[in-house]
């Protein structure tokens, strides 16, 4: 797929000369095939061809009949132009030359010169050191222009200037008045964007013009054109905020054009940015006051979150202190309904069977002999329900004897053999601990029992220094272990995990369908150390 062909340079020649100018045309047709030429014979048309299209280099001539190049190069000046312009100059024009380079031409060149054959490769080397800089388009003037007060008390000086600025720089509107009182300045209503104070202004009522004017508006831009060359009075108005000071010459003029250009673009820029500081200001005190605002909302949110926090605390300890309240009240009825029945059930059982044995030895007879052997399963009955209710051993005794009991217990009943693996400390566990894990070890055997169809368990209770892990293991059918934790209506596993979580242990539950269970729940021994204040 081909490229685009690259876009010609467009040109622009003013020039009054019609031979000169078909001369230009002709190196342009042999040696700048890569451009197009158009040619302007005085400069408005110029002014008008630049305002209607754009070029990429406008070639000037210096003297022209209606506005000669320094007057166009102004003009372009004050609208912003960023097109490059090179000066075509004549014989004995080099200080206005010079002139138009200070004011902003990129080059110059002498059509009596060797150089002036080789303006196609001139032009082609100027745009495109353009394009490399690659300048930032400078936002356009005010559609009004710029208003220029221009004080001097001579008529025909008033005049000149009106009628100069009028035909070589239309956008700048100038008002010419002879003096500027004080009494004027002190109202601080000057409607201009710049001052300029003429040649024919005496020194001291300059200087005192220039000192009111800078106090009504220190942006306000103010050139002084000066008819004597007096370091002094320059020092003195420089010092009093002038922004230029111009010595009176017949070209003097046109270098106030390129002066009041910069001057005024200058004032803009501080005016904008005075402004955008000050908006930046207010939004940033606006700024300040929303986040001053929001961060008190923020810390009442906090103050409010902290307190729900405090309380939510209270009343999870308040339940946690319920929830071991009610562990202990039922295990005290275990123990208190295991020793009804032990000392009342079971005494009272032990009797009838002995007055059952006296009465079969006087009159032996087989109702009181079938009388008997149920009076014998009662009991058995009652003692059973008696150790699973609180077996003696775990108060008597301690944990271990209790699980030893318990597996074995356990065997006899489903025919399930049990692996019982113990290493307790030396020194008995709490009462608290020895039951929260005597009743994790029953439940999950009777687990094992009821859904698990294995044919055999292992129970490892062991301890170190540091905490005691007890694990419950089979080989059974397994199942969702998720799914079982989150049936919080179930007194299973939730309610052991509970129970675990309640004496402080972390109890985990590992399933698969097919892959058997583990319970395993860890218990410090330690007390976790407070943090640090």
């Amino acid at each position: 797929m081909s490229s685009a062909p690259e876009a010609k340079i467009r040109v622009l020649y003013a020039e009054d000369d019609p031979q000169v100018a078909d001369l230009v045309s002709h190196y342009f047709q042999h040696f700048g095939s890569d451009m197009t030429l158009e040619v302007v014979d005085c400069g408005r048309r110029c002014l008008q061809a630049m305002a209607e299209s754009r070029y990429d280099i406008l070639m000037l001539d210096l003297m022209m009949p209606d506005l000669d190049g320094l007057q166009v190069l102004g003009e372009l000046t004050s609208r912003r132009d960023p097109t490059p312009v090179i000066m075509v100059s004549g014989h004995g024009q080099h200080e206005l030359a010079v002139r138009a380079l200070r004011a902003g031409a990129v080059d110059c060149i002498d059509k009596i010169s060797p150089d002036f054959r080789r303006i196609p490769d001139i032009v082609r080397r100027v745009c495109e050191q353009h394009r490399r800089r690659q300048p930032i388009p400078a936002p356009p003037p005010p559609a009004a222009g710029h208003r220029v007060l221009f004080v001097d008390p001579e008529l025909l000086e008033r005049q000149r200037t009106l009628q100069f600025f009028s035909r070589g720089a239309p956008r700048l509107h100038v008002t010419a008045i002879e003096e500027l009182p004080p009494a004027k300045l002190t109202e601080a209503n000057l409607d201009f964007d710049a001052v300029v104070l003429g040649p024919n202004l005496p020194t001291t009522p300059m200087l005192d013009t220039l000192r009111h004017l800078r106090a009504c508006d220190e942006l306000l831009p103010v050139v002084v054109l000066s008819a004597f060359d007096n370091v002094e009075t320059t020092i003195a108005a420089f010092k009093l905020g002038a922004h230029d000071v111009l010595m009176w010459n017949p070209g003097a003029l046109h270098e106030l054009v390129f002066t009041l250009n910069n001057a005024l673009k200058r004032a803009d820029t501080e005016r904008l940015n005075a402004r955008l500081s000050g908006e930046l200001a207010s939004l940033n005190e606006s700024l300040t006051q929303q986040v001053a605002a929001r961060t008190r909302e923020l810390e009442q949110e906090v103050i409010v979150r902290r307190d729900a926090e405090r309380r939510a605390e209270e009343q999870a300890a308040r339940l946690q202190a319920l929830s071991n309240r009610l562990l202990r009240v039922q295990e005290d009825e275990r123990r208190a309904l295991a020793q009804e029945l032990h000392d009342e059930i079971g005494q009272l059982l032990t009797g009838l069977r002995f007055q059952l044995e006296a009465a079969r030895a006087e009159a032996p007879s087989k109702p009181l002999g079938d009388a008997l052997e149920i009076t014998a399963a009662l009991l058995r009955s009652v003692r059973a329900l008696t150790l699973q209710l609180r077996p003696r051993l775990l108060d008597d005794l301690g944990l271990g004897p209790a699980l030893e009991w318990q597996t074995k217990l356990f065997q006899d009943q489903t025919g399930i053999a049990v692996e019982l693996e113990l290493d307790l400390p030396p020194k008995r566990l709490t009462p608290e601990l020895e039951t929260t894990v005597f009743r994790m070890v029953q439940e999950a055997l009777t687990n094992v029992a009821r859904h698990s169809g294995a044919r055999a368990a292992a129970v490892t209770v062991m301890s170190d220094e540091r905490a005691l892990q007890v694990e419950v293991a089979d080989r059974g059918r397994g199942f969702d272990a998720s799914l079982a934790m989150r049936k919080h209506d179930s007194l299973g596993l939730p309610g052991l995990a509970e129970r675990v979580r309640l004496a402080g242990g972390h109890f985990e539950l590992f399933s698969q369908a097919g892959n058997g269970t583990r319970l395993h729940a860890e218990f410090p021994l330690v007390p976790a150390e407070s943090p640090a204040p």
